[in-house]
């Protein structure tokens, strides 16, 4: 799955900062996040991201509702970090089917409730804790046992 490169970032607003984690406003409104080594300016594809990668400090920021992209996610992005991102979908350690030929049943499956989560949430951290309830990895682990993604 291929991110968006690192954008020229002269006219943002910096939101949050630390060693890890860099989130700007665009000039266009967008929120552009720097998640270590991946970039990107889905909100949902982000959380996952900093959930998966166990980051701390930036769960209390609140989304505003004048944030035109909290509603603009890629289901897809999100499931793909979440059913356990690149080190399982490169490796096909468990599984036995590449993202490519799975991710739309993921999608099928779980889209909506992705959709659901960020809007319900008001915080970076009430996605994150969406997620943990109703999209762990036992969850989306199941699903691709039912699916027959699983060696």
């Amino acid at each position: 799955m291929e991110m968006k490169r690192r954008k020229d970032l002269t006219e943002n607003s910096l939101i949050f900062n630390n060693n890890t984690i860099r989130i700007e406003m665009e000039s266009n409104q967008e929120l552009f996040f720097e998640i270590r080594n991946e970039v990107t300016t889905d909100l949902a594809e982000a959380v996952a991201i900093m959930a998966i990668m166990e980051i701390e400090g930036c769960w209390d920021m609140e989304l505003s509702s004048t944030f035109p992209d909290k509603f603009n996610v890629d289901p897809e992005k999100c499931l793909y970090w979440l059913s356990g991102g690149p080190k399982e979908w490169r490796a096909l350690e468990h599984y036995n089917r590449p993202w490519v030929d799975c991710y739309m049943d993921f999608q099928e499956e779980f889209g909506f409730m992705v959709i659901d989560i960020i809007k319900e949430s008001k915080t970076l951290g009430d996605i994150k804790h969406g997620f943990a309830k109703y999209l762990n990895l036992p969850i989306l682990y199941d699903f691709a046992i039912s699916k027959g993604f699983v060696k």
